[in-house]
């Protein structure tokens, strides 16, 4: 498969099509041949302008994503109560705003971490085949433990840690957030934290000498599309969360 450009001086590693039968070795091994692909200048350059191209997709807001991130149906990715935008049923009732804002930040992570990771494999810039993951990656429960990791990296950045070292979730963390009861078998979570690595929304850190569980942080994949897309399209869409009822407005 050899390089991807000429300006990636790394082999582009490959990431298994089945992780059923990825045992904990096998997992160690993967992990260690994606983290220094991310850490890769080209790379990093990729996954930057791809989080921009991200946020031009969501606040254009008139076409959807496939599952695997490429450009799908010419309709408008964002319903808000089943309703486009345009056609919120006017309130300045905070609770029921509150449900539309968080209903807004869901829909924002999934369709664009979704539409990054299409984006990324466009430009080669993810392990061979990450991108058959897109799909499982960018669910309701990674999104609620995006935010756990991104929670985690501001308060390390207040703090004065490193974020990008510092710890930010257990592999045990995952197990409950996966439906399995505590101390289950870890095969699933571990081939879960194989899957988020391989697309660059978590890092991690294997059990080393004296260590018993995998740590897990927000990837480079997570923090650009944190910055660089997500909290920009809230921004821009929640002044529209109030509706209107007057139709010079819509």
């Amino acid at each position: 498969m050899g390089l991807v450009t000429d300006t990636i001086d790394i082999v582009r590693p490959v990431m298994p099509r089945n992780l059923n039968t990825v045992t904990s070795k096998d997992a160690i091994a993967l992990v260690a041949t994606f983290r220094p692909w991310f850490e890769t200048p080209a790379v990093i350059a990729k996954i930057s302008a791809g989080a921009v191209r991200t946020r031009e997709f969501l606040e254009a807001n008139n076409c959807t994503s496939t599952p695997l991130g490429a450009i799908g149906d010419p309709d408008p990715w964002l319903h808000i109560e089943d309703v486009e935008t345009s056609e919120l049923l006017e309130t300045d009732d905070e609770e029921w705003l509150a449900l539309r804002l968080s209903s807004l930040r869901m829909a924002t992570f999934c369709e664009g971490a979704c539409r990054l990771i299409g984006v990324l494999d466009e430009s080669g810039a993810l392990p061979w085949y990450a991108y058959t993951y897109n799909d499982q990656s960018t669910n309701l429960a990674e999104y609620a433990f995006h935010q756990r990791l991104m929670r985690s990296y501001f308060k390390c950045m207040k703090l004065g840690k490193d974020p990008k070292t510092d710890s930010s979730g257990m592999l045990d963390d995952l197990l409950p957030l996966l439906l399995y009861r505590p101390h289950a078998q870890r095969g699933p979570a571990r081939a879960k934290i194989v899957q988020m690595v391989s697309v660059g929304l978590w890092d991690a850190d294997p059990p080393g000498a004296g260590a018993r569980d995998w740590k897990i942080r927000a990837g480079p994949v997570a923090r650009a599309l944190h910055f660089d897309a997500f909290v920009p399209t809230v921004k821009r869409f929640q002044p529209l969360l109030r509706g209107s009822s007057r139709p010079g407005d819509r």
